[in-house]
């Protein structure tokens, strides 16, 4: 396991605010499993219909530090 020295405070103010790993307590970045809506085509993807991405506190993530696996939402601080 890596270890990562604790910040006094949480650096992230915007899509991670509030989050750390709960193994490592890093603040990220994390990996998320996410959707995405596109236009698909017969040779591939054209762009996001909207530019929306969806997750919530039930999708998978991993900690890019340690490579611990959860749902989003058990990176609460």
């Amino acid at each position: 396991m890596v270890e990562v020295a604790e910040p006094a405070i949480n650096p992230n103010v915007n899509c991670l605010e509030n989050k750390r790993c709960p193994r490592c307590n890093s603040f990220g970045p994390f990996e998320i499993v996410a959707t995405m809506r596109v236009l698909l085509y017969d040779n591939g993807t054209d762009h996001a219909d909207d530019g929306a991405i969806s997750y919530d506190s039930n999708s998978r993530t991993a900690c890019s530090n340690c490579l611990h696996e959860g749902q989003f939402g058990d990176f609460d601080e």
